[in-house]
């Protein structure tokens, strides 16, 4: 009977034992911040009682976020060691990184300032990072008005330039940064300023102007106002964008099939008849038209709503009639 109660006694101890020892587990968590470069099990589990600092893997960039599987959060601590529960059946834990990254292409007023400086900024005033996407990490409060250029070089042959630049850390104190590129010269080219559609024409009015390097503008982009002014474009073109003259076409004020007059001049002979339009076209545009008496086709230029001009010397008067 002694040995029956000792028995139940031990059975009790061993379940409360057991219950307190569960409780005492580590429990993983469904997201954390970290403010350092790599992320450890501290941060990953709550109530742990060792192993804070058993790395993990490296955390992402500043203001960035990553994740850990638990399933390989399970195969670390296994080496280790370290028991844990997930009471929550968390599969993905997000890890978010204080801080903040920007890109190269957004301290290009940095260059811009040093070449100021040194009065090299009329020369050439466009700049082409090395790598425009590679990223510069600052502090959750740090900003880009933290960043200062500590050395700057610049060759004036290629436009080359490198910068050495003092960028604040989490801990307060600065680290060394390089950026680097070449300056390229700029030239503004006219831009429509909204949307023209299609047959409609473009007047001063809706001219802009946008810039873009000069190497960039070939001999088939629109350089001046006058050869936009009276054009129409082929299709929808994006506002501020460069224009091709390929994209642009003379708007359409005589129609296929419609009636026209036929205009011929040469010293005092004038001469007029009527006649239909073979094809369409715009002004200055060549198209043929045939003569409503005679039923001749010929050629003339459309310098009007319903008024074409044959070209002298194309046709005699005989022809015309």
């Amino acid at each position: 009977m002694k040995n029956i109660f000792y028995s139940g006694i031990m059975l009790v101890l061993s379940g409360l034992l057991s219950s307190q020892a569960a409780m005492a587990l580590a429990e993983v968590k469904a997201d954390t911040i970290v403010n350092k470069s790599t992320i450890t099990l501290g941060d990953l589990l709550d109530n742990l009682e060792f192993g804070h600092d058993i790395w993990v893997m490296n955390s992402p960039a500043p203001g960035q976020k990553t994740s850990v599987s638990t399933r390989y959060l399970a195969s670390l601590t296994r080496q280790h060691d370290v028991y844990w529960q997930n009471s929550r059946n968390v599969n993905q834990i997000t890890v978010t990184r204080k801080g903040k990254s920007i890109k190269h292409a957004q301290l290009e007023h940095l260059i811009v300032q040093e070449l100021t400086s040194k009065n090299l900024s009329d020369r050439k005033n466009g700049i082409n990072f090395n790598n425009k996407n590679a990223l510069i990490h600052l502090p959750e409060d740090g900003s880009v008005e933290d960043i200062s250029v500590e050395k700057f070089t610049f060759h004036q042959k290629t436009g080359k330039f490198s910068a050495m630049l003092s960028v604040p850390t989490d801990d307060g104190t600065y680290k060394t940064a390089t950026i680097s590129g070449r300056t390229h010269a700029i030239s503004h080219v006219p831009t429509l300023n909204k949307r023209v559609l299609p047959g409609q024409e473009i007047t001063e009015l809706d001219i802009g102007w946008t810039s873009m390097p000069t190497l960039r503008i070939g001999r088939n982009i629109i350089r001046t106002k006058a050869q936009l002014i009276g054009m129409t474009p082929r299709r929808g073109m994006t506002p501020s964008t460069p224009i091709k003259l390929s994209d642009l076409k003379k708007p359409t004020i005589i129609n296929r099939g419609a009636r026209v007059n036929i205009l011929f001049h040469s010293g005092k002979i004038n001469l007029t008849a009527t006649g239909k339009a073979i094809e369409g076209g715009g002004r200055g545009d060549i198209i043929r038209v045939m003569n409503s008496k005679s039923h001749k086709t010929i050629e003339a230029m459309v310098i009007g709503p319903g008024q074409v001009q044959v070209l002298i010397g194309h046709y005699n008067i005989a022809q015309l009639q």
